[in-house]
């Protein structure tokens, strides 16, 4: 297992792959060395997560078009799925990837947390 994203204030990965073929990686929206979230909402945080999301792939060797699986979590998946579906789209375009929303209690204020499977060395 190769881990892509280590933080060493946590003891967690945002992203490995394993065996060399299995992308992974959890992102959130608040960035880099912050300790809440950006502002502006779901969306706002959607846009933080798939900045995440590129530079992980980037250092992985693949690109956003090797996302095949993502779980969103929201912390309020009825009210702001709109919201962050209007993102989605301007990022993957017409890329079909599995998604699936679940509504859950987040913690550090953040109203999206997302977790993405993506395909390498192909």
């Amino acid at each position: 297992m190769q881990f892509i994203d280590s933080d060493l204030q946590f003891p967690i990965s945002s992203a490995v792959v394993h065996s060399g073929r299995v992308f992974e990686a959890v992102v959130t929206g608040i960035p880099d060395g912050a300790s809440r979230p950006v502002e502006g909402g779901a969306a706002a945080e959607m846009r933080e997560c798939f900045r995440q999301l590129d530079m992980l792939l980037k250092l992985a060797g693949v690109d956003r078009s090797a996302v095949c699986t993502a779980r969103l979590y929201l912390e309020d998946v009825v009210g702001e799925i709109g919201a962050v579906n209007v993102v989605w789209k301007e990022y993957f375009g017409s890329h079909p990837v599995v998604r699936r929303a679940y509504g859950v209690k987040l913690q550090a204020g953040m109203r999206v947390e997302a977790a993405f499977t993506a395909e390498v060395g192909a």
